[in-house]
């Protein structure tokens, strides 16, 4: 098949000029320039039209349109959760709606009444704020907006924080699990998926926009069972938050064939160390940070069961910055153990 190119409109001008050679300049030059124009707009349209055809191409719109066809929803942005710690006079009720704000600047709402006890209460609430803004580690404040008789005037995030705020999937990340989807529905003989390690990947990818990929292990709870530890390539140490597994669990329940004996779980660290002496020529700042992301995105793109770290992969992201170096550490390749993650801790500079 010979690759189609759209001709340009000094092309086609040119091609109908010639058409039209036996005719007077006078008009073959505007009847020229008109119809190259028409001619030249219905070309973009069937260029428009060849990128619609196929989800890995399409615009968003359109991308709205296959992702129907095929129940794959764009993920849309969540709110924090989570508990914060309330003192005051027992029995006193903070009650649901209550609003507070964070140190953030963002608002907050406690989402149950709660009657205080004796020292501290757990509460919960959650961000008014859709996205990872809303995320407030443990130890932070929140306010009470307008005093509430018997309750100090202000709440302390609890030990697990507020989590699970993330910003609407990202479309090129969306347009990856429709075309995943597209894939099995056409490869499948039975046009769905039944639950083999794949399609618990795809599953927990669709459950949280944080969640970047999943570790599947099989049997290792006994036979039949499957553990299913989600990556987050976004969050500290890739590691998932609380509200990241109840979200996966919830996944889980609801698409997960009713047979499968099935857990949620957070995977392992597994931390890579690197060791390098750069040349005193090229031992610069910029150099440094830029050898940091370059094995970052190397130690972030290992995101399966079996994953191995070799000493060449890592070289090999090193000298995308600069060859003038020695690599002390690590001296073999690394691999990862049954649920383990890569996560690279800061290069050590010798």
């Amino acid at each position: 098949m010979t690759d189609y190119t759209r001709p340009s409109y000094s092309d086609l001008t040119t091609r109908i000029e010639a058409d039209l050679a036996a005719m007077p300049a006078v008009l073959r030059n505007p009847l020229s320039a008109a119809w190259a124009q028409a001619c030249h707009s219905q070309h973009g349209y069937l260029d428009w039209i060849d990128v619609q055809c196929s989800p890995l191409t399409c615009e968003e719109e359109r991308l709205y349109d296959w992702s129907a066809l095929y129940g794959v929803d764009r993920l849309a942005a969540t709110v924090a959760v989570g508990n914060a710690l309330a003192a005051g006079t027992a029995g006193t009720h903070l009650l649901a709606g209550t609003p507070l704000r964070g140190q953030n600047g963002l608002d907050y709402t406690v989402i149950e009444a709660v009657a205080l006890s004796p020292g501290f209460t757990s509460i919960p609430v959650r961000c008014n704020t859709v996205g990872i803004a809303g995320n407030l580690i443990a130890g932070q404040a929140l306010m009470l907006i307008d005093p509430v008789l018997g309750v100090a005037g202000s709440l302390t995030v609890g030990s697990l924080g507020l989590t699970g705020g993330a910003e609407e999937e990202l479309v090129d990340d969306w347009r990856v699990r429709v075309a995943d989807e597209w894939r099995v529905r056409v490869g499948n003989e039975d046009g769905g998926r039944s639950g083999n390690p794949d399609d618990y990947r795809f599953w927990a990818k669709s459950a949280h926009p944080s969640v970047t990929a999943a570790l599947v292990s099989l049997h290792t709870l006994g036979i039949g069972t499957v553990v299913v530890r989600p990556i987050c390539d976004t969050l500290a140490d890739r590691m998932p938050t609380e509200a990241v597994l109840v979200a996966v669990e919830s996944k889980l329940v609801d698409i997960a064939p009713a047979t499968a004996d099935w857990r949620v779980d957070s995977p392992i660290i597994r931390r890579v160390t690197v060791t390098i002496d750069l040349l005193p020529q090229v031992d610069s700042a910029e150099n440094r940070v830029a050898i940091q992301a370059a094995l970052s995105a190397l130690v972030m793109s290992e995101s399966v069961e079996d994953a191995i770290l070799t000493v060449g992969e890592i070289d090999g992201a090193i000298a995308t910055v600069t060859t003038q170096y020695i690599r002390l550490a690590p001296t073999a390749n690394l691999a990862v153990a049954l649920g383990e993650v890569f996560v690279l801790n800061p290069v050590i500079w010798s």
